[in-house]
């Protein structure tokens, strides 16, 4: 067993061996409630990939001792190991993948009292879907909460937070993972930058700018050349050549900000709160160009640690075609969760359809 990792483990699966087995079964957790992946191992036609997480290049050792951890498990004991060492988690999302919010819920809260207890200091888990703006609903919401003669839930946060409005994905998909971040005593903190200044400064006009919102684009627009066309070329790709190449410059300086900023408040959480999770799109947690790499600007001493959960594709088997990669080459993530396939249109089908 790895050094250290013994008392994460205790905290997160009793592991429930039978004797008449030469082989360790399967850990459970305390309370009965199975992970994700195991609904997972049922779907069907089963594709081979789902349910395995890769480190690196490389498949993730699972560890075996009095019971035998799936590869999720061991992703979230390895997880959890970073943020009580006092470090940066950020867990990627397809926005639209219900299984990518019901995962991630199973990351945030592994339903046991050692690691949800109220005492001593609870990592942060900051939003990519709630802005500056909105910390005043935040604090709202929690006054209230603090208040209620019942228990305030998922359902009350989004609707403190006008979710139906904010242009997000439903109400349904995403309940899971706040309902799990409340579960577990996460303070919830904003992410993303507010919106009418991220276009102002985009625009050149930095005449109303903080000088903290100022240091943020200044980090952005010294991104080196190969990860600025790398993050071209993606966004142009996922635009189905329906903008005009002008555009683009603006909306690469846009994203590099939004980067800065959710880095610049993780590093903030991660302070206050001993250690921080983002939760936010595979995009902005890609260990290259995305978040980890304005917290390692800002942060050099402080570890970070990026998990993109990838869907996988009927046909396509080789786990290394899916692995997302930097320009040098290097794997794009620290850890790669294969998930199911969420149905949704081509995109630039849509989009083509919206420009009719």
């Amino acid at each position: 067993m790895r050094a250290g990792a013994g008392a994460a483990i205790v905290a997160l699966f009793a592991c429930l061996a039978s004797p008449a087995l030469a082989q360790p079964a399967a850990c459970q957790r305390l309370d009965g409630t199975p992970l994700r992946d195991v609904p997972w191992q049922h779907n069907q036609p089963r594709h081979p990939l789902v349910g395995k997480v890769f480190k690196g290049e490389q498949s993730i050792t699972v560890e075996r001792d009095s019971c035998t951890r799936s590869p999720l498990q061991q992703l979230i004991v390895e997880v959890w190991d970073t943020i009580r060492a006092g470090g940066i988690v950020l867990l990627g999302e397809a926005h639209d993948n219900p299984e990518h919010h019901a995962v991630r819920a199973d990351i945030l809260w592994p339903r046991h009292e050692p690691l949800t207890s109220t005492r001593g200091p609870r990592p942060a888990a900051v939003f990519e879907h709630i802005r500056t703006s909105q910390q005043g609903q935040l604090n709202v919401f929690y006054r209230k909460a603090a208040r209620g003669r019942r228990p305030w839930d998922a359902d009350d946060l989004l609707r403190s937070l006008d979710w139906e409005r904010s242009g997000w994905p439903s109400v349904t998909l995403f309940r899971p993972l706040f309902q799990a971040a409340l579960s577990a005593r996460l303070p919830i903190l904003p992410g993303s930058a507010i919106r009418e200044s991220m276009r102002a400064l985009v625009r050149g006009n930095r005449s109303g700018a903080t000088s903290e919102e100022l240091a943020r684009l200044e980090i952005a627009e010294r991104m080196p050349a190969p990860l600025l066309q790398a993050l071209g070329a993606e966004l142009e790709g996922s635009h189905c050549g329906m903008v005009p190449a002008p555009a683009f410059a603006a909306m690469s300086l846009a994203q590099r900000y939004t980067d800065a900023h959710m880095a610049g408040s993780l590093v903030s959480a991660a302070v206050k709160h001993g250690g921080a999770f983002l939760l936010a799109g595979n995009g902005h947690v890609r260990a290259d160009r995305g978040v980890p790499w304005y917290v390692r600007q800002m942060a050099p001493d402080r570890k970070v640690v990026a998990v993109m959960l990838v869907e996988v594709a009927e046909g396509k088997e080789d786990a290394a075609a899916y692995l997302p990669r930097a320009p040098d080459g290097a794997p794009a993530a620290d850890y790669v969760l294969f998930t199911p396939r969420h149905a949704r249109p081509d995109p630039c089908e849509a989009m083509r359809q919206g420009r009719r």
